[in-house]
């Protein structure tokens, strides 16, 4: 359900390898790397995948059309590996996700245009320290063993969108994204995990006036994670830990055992955008419902747990281009209060788990760009207020934090002869968020990105190096992140 909205989101789900809070986001186009490689400055830095538009800001495939430029497909690289102890108890020490694939765009005529991805991914969970799960912060249900060990998840993923223009006025859209993926653990208790994902995207769009935009999207998902276990190489019984919450678990023995999670949700979102020559405005209102079924392997099936999250979310972004000027100025805001709770169904009347959130976010940006020299500079600051709750009545532990959170964002970019180009750029996060209140409080991350493209004749080369630290001011650990992504992509 969560998913990051940055080049990053090639990974499985947002959720395994981040704990940045995205609720409800749809997932990040993938020509984000300029952006990226710029410190990720997003708000006063005009790019052509960072548009106010309804399909670059709100993934609304019915406006696919009315955005494409030209055709082209690319073939991607991407590989990533962060390592640290400044973690959550359940994450892996060291976690490195690879993928290669090939995406495309193509007008199929004057009225319809299609936009795919396809990838092989792996996911390497090493170290990995009694988690038996494919996430095992997505509920508060979750299973463990008493060994640590690596498990390595291989599978595909793909992600397609459409649009058909029916007038001058109107647009219909639709797409879907899938993922699956098996998981193996190579040390006792070995299960097999499977992990399985679907979000369809349905779009429709209207334009009552040349300079407004109003739109619809309705996005139904399903995600199953199951976890398998059929005996070991060593003989031994198989003995794990059902946990509901923190502190209620019960002991199973036994040869032979599944437990799969099945969550299915929806999110109906609206829009409204206009543009003009010098100002572009867009807002997205959404609302987005997921329950989540966990069961054990019985005839007939033991429900273990139910998970509901409820979130409605408000965002908005908003350019002005004086005039005659390189300058571009942006503000950004959101509102978006996000609640899940817990019940075992033996104790249906007893609330096991509350975990309300909260969080309010303003923004600014600018560049500006130097001519003839081919430089733009480009800066953001967002600030960031989160009230979070996780009351785990089994365990009696009630955790609440209220904090204010203070993200910058710096990036520079040099580009000659509409050859080449060079950039780099800094993100600062100084107290990064977890729903769960699992991190160590007050962790900080620095992000340092550099990158550049190459082009000649029909084809251009995009590169990007990450490199990231996060730290803590109480304890000398920490978790460092290194990463790189690399494009082919031939114009036609």
């Amino acid at each position: 359900m969560e998913r990051c909205r940055t080049v990053k989101s090639y990974c499985f789900v947002a959720a395994a390898s981040a704990i940045l809070l995205a609720a409800w986001a749809p997932p990040a186009k993938s020509d984000e790397i300029r952006t990226s490689a710029m410190g990720n400055c997003s708000i006063g830095l005009e790019d052509r995948a960072n548009r106010i538009d309804p399909y670059y800001y709100g993934r609304n495939p019915a406006y696919l059309g009315s955005t494409f430029d030209r055709a082209w497909v690319r073939f991607i690289f991407s590989i990533d590996e962060q390592k640290g102890d400044l973690k959550r108890p359940y994450d892996p020490h060291l976690l490195n996700t690879t993928f290669v694939g090939f995406e495309g765009r193509k007008r199929l005529s004057d009225r319809q245009a299609a936009s795919g991805i396809f990838k092989y991914e792996r996911l390497w969970q090493r170290e990995q320290w009694h988690s038996l799960e494919f996430d095992q912060y997505n509920d508060p249900f979750y299973i463990t063993d008493l060994t640590t060990g690596d498990i390595k998840y291989w599978g595909p993923a793909m992600s397609v969108d459409y649009s058909l223009r029916l007038s001058p006025k109107a647009a219909i859209g639709g797409g879907f994204d899938y993922d699956i993926s098996t998981g193996l653990k190579d040390y006792y208790t070995r299960p097999q995990i499977e992990h399985n994902y679907a979000q369809g995207n349905i779009g429709l769009l209207l334009q009552p006036r040349r300079e407004w935009l109003l739109g619809l999207v309705v996005r139904p998902m399903r995600i199953q994670n199951r976890t398998s276990f059929d005996g070991t190489n060593e003989g031994y019984d198989l003995i794990i830990r059902r946990y509901y919450g923190d502190g209620i678990y019960d002991i199973r023995s036994f040869q032979s055992y599944s437990m799969t999670e099945v969550m299915k949700g929806f999110e109906i979102g609206v829009q409204n955008f206009v543009t003009t020559d010098r100002v572009k405005v867009g807002t997205i209102f959404s609302y987005g419902n997921a329950e989540n079924s966990i069961s054990g392997k019985t005839s007939p099936p033991e429900q273990i747990g139910y998970w509901q999250d409820k979130t409605v979310d408000f965002r908005f972004l908003a350019r002005y281009t004086p005039e005659s000027t390189p300058l571009v100025l942006g503000v950004s805001g959101r509102s978006m209060n996000r609640d899940g709770w817990a019940r075992r169904p033996r104790f249906e009347d007893v609330i096991l788990y509350d975990n309300p959130m909260q969080l309010r976010s303003a923004g600014a940006g600018a560049s500006y760009t130097i001519q003839p020299a081919g430089l733009t500079i480009a800066a953001d600051y967002v600030l960031n207020s989160y009230d979070i709750e996780a009351s785990d009545y089994g365990a009696n532990d009630f955790r609440a934090q209220e904090f204010l959170q203070n993200v910058g964002r710096l990036g520079v970019e040099y580009a000659a002869y509409n050859v080449f180009s060079i950039r780099g750029g800094v993100e600062v996060t100084d107290y990064v968020a977890d729903r769960w209140l699992k991190l160590p409080v007050n962790t900080d991350r620095y992000r340092f990105t550099a990158g550049g493209s190459y082009a000649w004749h029909l084809w251009q080369v995009d590169a990007l190096i990450l490199y990231g630290r996060d730290t803590q001011n109480d304890t000398d650990t920490q978790r460092r992140d290194l990463g790189g992504i690399i494009w082919f992509t031939r114009l036609e």
